[in-house]
């Protein structure tokens, strides 16, 4: 009987391993298209996402920033200065703390994310040429789903 829950087991770790490959081959061929689509801009998708997260809520200090773009403050440092030096962004003093740094979009920095946001949606195209419509939302709330409890399962960890 112990032989045939670890054949069990074993399948069970097999498919989940084959699911942690596909989300990381998937995560990767996404970078680098991105990479590939915002060269014009000399942009990442992580560069993308602040715009469209610094549009949406500006005033936002680099720290929720970060939070919102599931990025270390010390990346985001590089990347809002990389978007202030394209003059992509403004920097300044937060309305509700002196000391802290708030961003708003340029009308250069909306402009240039209008354009990325053509190149992007060639991406969301491509990522979803393969499954009908009517699936689509089905994928993307599974997907979400699958980050809630992995961003759980890290705040588990972090709290230890």
């Amino acid at each position: 009987m112990k032989r045939d829950e670890d054949n069990e087991n074993t399948g069970h770790d097999e498919e989940m391993t084959l699911l942690v490959d596909a989300v990381f081959r998937l995560e990767r061929a996404i970078s680098r298209i991105g990479a590939m689509r915002l060269r014009p801009w000399r942009m990442t998708l992580s560069g993308y996402a602040a715009l469209h997260v610094i549009e949406a809520r500006p005033n936002l200090s680099l720290a929720q920033l970060s939070r919102r773009c599931f990025v270390r403050p010390q990346t985001m440092t590089r990347i809002v200065s990389n978007l202030n030096d394209a003059g992509y962004v403004k920097r300044k003093i937060s309305p509700g703390n002196e000391r802290a740094m708030s961003l708003t979009l340029t009308a250069r920095g909306r402009k240039v994310l209008r354009e990325m946001d053509v190149e992007v949606l060639k991406i969301n195209e491509t990522l979803g040429q393969n499954l009908p419509s009517e699936e689509r939302a089905k994928m993307i709330s599974l997907l979400r789903s699958s980050a809630v409890a992995v961003e759980q399962e890290i705040a588990v960890f972090e709290g230890l």
